[in-house]
C-alpha cells in the first residue's frame, strides 16, 4: 500500500512544480505584454505630437500666406482708395507753403496798421 502512494506523491509534486512553472510563464508574459503595450502607448504619444507640430507648421505657413494676400490686397485697396502717399505729401506740403506765403503777405500789409493800433493804445492814457 505505501508502493502505491509513492509514485502518486511523485505525481502531485511534478504536478506543482509544473502548475508553478507554468504561472511563472504565465506571469513572463503578462510582464512583456505590458511592456509591449507600454512602448505601443509611448509611439502613439510620439506619433501624435509630431503630427500636432506638423499641423501647427503648415497652420502657420497657411496664415503667413493669408496675412501677405490680404497685406498685398490692401495696399492695392489704399493706392487705389488714397493715392500714391509721395503725390500726397508733395500736394499737403506745396497747399502748405502756399497758406504760409498768403499768411506772410497779409501780416507784411498788415504790419504798419497793427504797430500804430499798438503804441496807440500803450501811449493813450484814459482819464
Amino acid at each position: 500500500a505505501l508502493a502505491c502512494l509513492r509514485p502518486r506523491a511523485q505525481d502531485t509534486a511534478l504536478e506543482t512544480m509544473d502548475a508553478t512553472a507554468k504561472a511563472h510563464i504565465g506571469i513572463q508574459k503578462l510582464l512583456q505584454a505590458e511592456q509591449d503595450a507600454a512602448e505601443i502607448v509611448a509611439k502613439a504619444k510620439q506619433d501624435k505630437v509630431a503630427r500636432l507640430k506638423q499641423a501647427k507648421a503648415e497652420a502657420d505657413e497657411e496664415i503667413a500666406a493669408y496675412k501677405a494676400q490680404r497685406q498685398a490686397q490692401f495696399e492695392v485697396f489704399s493706392k487705389d482708395k488714397l493715392g500714391d502717399s509721395g503725390a500726397h505729401s508733395k500736394t499737403t506740403q506745396s497747399a502748405t507753403e502756399e497758406e504760409l506765403l498768403l499768411i506772410s503777405q497779409q501780416v507784411a500789409g498788415n504790419k504798419d496798421t497793427m504797430m500804430n493800433m499798438l503804441l496807440q493804445s500803450v501811449t493813450e492814457v484814459s482819464v
